[in-house]
């Protein structure tokens, strides 16, 4: 699988046991990389306790269940308990410990690495509210866990923080190509973008980070093809655009 034009990654070791990044990638910049998985049996004993926000939405669900897949610890960071315990039951995920807020702390400290995935989604109405409410909801909870990633001492400090931004942070055009050394645009979700990657970016100088601009995400079960299906079924869909975007 390769990736390109979407994500800004610092790591330079296994991410985890099938998941692995050839090295160098960068430092705080993004460039072209592949990402290899198989199977590699010789760190099925590199274990790793990972602290996720957002952990309960379409691409935060996978997350959980691949790391729990490889064996790793893992802690949902979340401001709803009760919905957290509905998607990761116990008694299909008995390794994943659900934690509001005033526990986020101490599952932060002492995690190996912390994914922030957390933010309210944009597939709905804008209101002037709903538009301020989907750039703080993303701010506020970055923010919150690089407070407590800075808080931690040194020795229980993650060691690699990864934050969920958006390809908006290149605007839109038609006609125009993107890579990771484009500009940010100039619309609302590139200033969202902006911000977004700001917050993370004020973690300890020490903590790897990585900016994950993420498109447009498919799959079956949710997210924007769950949307779009239902009108094709009704020989209703079409082509998105003119085609040539």
């Amino acid at each position: 699988m390769e990736i390109s034009g979407t994500a800004a990654l610092t790591w330079s070791h296994t991410v985890c046991p099938s998941l692995h990044l050839p090295q160098p990638l960068f430092t705080r910049e993004a460039r072209r990389f592949r990402v290899w998985c198989g199977t590699d049996q010789s760190s099925k004993g590199n274990q790793m306790i990972i602290s996720v926000t957002g952990a309960t939405g379409f691409i935060g669900k996978r997350l959980v269940q691949k790391l729990q897949a490889e064996n790793h610890s893992i802690h949902v960071l979340t401001r709803s308990k009760s919905k957290a315990e509905q998607i990761f039951p116990v008694k299909d995920f008995p390794g994943v410990k659900i934690a509001e807020e005033p526990e986020w702390k101490e599952c932060i400290h002492g995690s190996t690495g912390v994914v922030n995935l957390a933010g309210l989604p944009i597939s709905t109405r804008w209101s002037s509210e709903i538009k301020k409410e989907i750039k703080q909801s993303r701010i506020r909870v970055t923010s919150k866990v690089v407070e407590l990633i800075k808080s931690a001492p040194e020795d229980i400090r993650p060691k690699v923080f990864v934050s969920a931004t958006a390809v908006g942070y290149y605007g839109t055009s038609e006609t125009q190509v993107f890579d990771e050394q484009s500009p940010s645009g100039k619309d609302y979700l590139a200033e969202v973008c902006r911000e977004w990657e700001s917050s993370a970016l004020k973690v300890n100088g020490d903590v790897r980070v990585a900016l994950i601009r993420i498109g447009v995400v498919l799959g079956k079960d949710g997210g924007a093809l769950a949307k779009m299906i239902p009108l094709f079924v009704m020989f209703a869909g079409g082509p998105l655009g003119s085609g040539n975007q």
